[in-house]
């Protein structure tokens, strides 16, 4: 594929929304570590996000505010750095893959229609419901799971509406995440991708789409799955990025140490 056809893709994917770079690291954290044990060469890190434009100085800030925040921690080998995931980041890495990688939506939870008691402030309701709980009026709210924590003077009841109206679609869900949702199926589906025996481009690629559909997906929590019709616009890019995933397998680490040191005379 040549360097023009690569620039093509990638512009389609950063039309997706603008890229944070520490943002970017962790979703490559996420996609390689299916272990906390795995760890990633700065070098091989910089040969990715070098793809996209992103400067080994950028790379070192991300990587210096990650270790500050406590998400992963480097050990020194010769002249370079491994990185991996400390046990905050590994516990925060693993609770959201089956959310970003499930090629099916667990529609076994209950939602529930909760309503607060007129005793609580407005403060205290906002406290009380989970967070991704979707208000739908002032002491109105849905939720999945268990409704136990709200505590019992709460009125809670079974919520299995078939048809919402737009207003309620509106709460789940905005307009503005729904278009998100529609661009990124369709600059992912128009990709055009490279030869199997592209490595880095193709790596790339799996990263980027993958870290678009991440950073839409972890805005919303389950309601707008279990409650919106199965073809709502986060469902289509669901499908779209994971065909693609598919499409694109992830590459062994060893791999793309292979490519950094035919890059750099080894």
């Amino acid at each position: 594929m040549s360097s023009s056809d690569f620039q093509h893709n990638l512009d389609q994917l950063l039309d997706c929304g603008q890229l944070k770079v520490w943002s970017m690291v962790v979703t490559i954290f996420g996609d390689f570590s299916e272990t906390r044990r795995v760890r990633i060469s700065g070098r091989v890190l910089d040969l990715l996000v070098g793809r996209l434009g992103i400067t080994n100085q950028a790379l070192r800030v991300a990587l210096h505010r990650l270790r500050r925040d406590g998400w992963i921690e480097a050990e020194k080998e010769g002249r370079t750095s491994n990185y991996f995931l400390t046990e905050q980041g590994w516990s925060m890495t693993r609770a959201v893959r089956p959310i970003i990688y499930a090629d099916a939506v667990d529609r076994s939870q209950p939602v529930w229609l909760a309503i607060a008691p007129p005793q609580l402030s407005a403060a205290e309701i906002a406290d009380a419901l989970p967070d991704d709980a979707v208000t739908v009026s002032n002491r109105t709210a849905i939720l999945a799971g268990s409704p136990d924590p709200l505590g019992p003077d709460w009125l809670i009841t079974d919520f299995s509406a078939t048809e919402l109206p737009g207003w309620v679609q509106g709460q789940l869900c905005d307009d503005d995440l729904q278009a998100a949702y529609k661009l990124l199926a369709r600059q992912v589906r128009a990709l055009d991708l490279p030869p199997g025996d592209d490595l880095l481009d193709r790596t790339v690629l799996r990263l980027l789409a993958l870290h678009q559909w991440r950073r839409l997906r972890l805005r919303h929590g389950p309601l707008p799955d279990l409650l919106l019709p199965p073809d709502w616009s986060g469902a289509q890019a669901r499908q779209a990025v994971l065909e693609v995933l598919s499409a694109l397998p992830r590459p062994s680490l060893a791999d793309l140490q292979a490519a950094y040191e035919r890059e750099n005379g080894g």
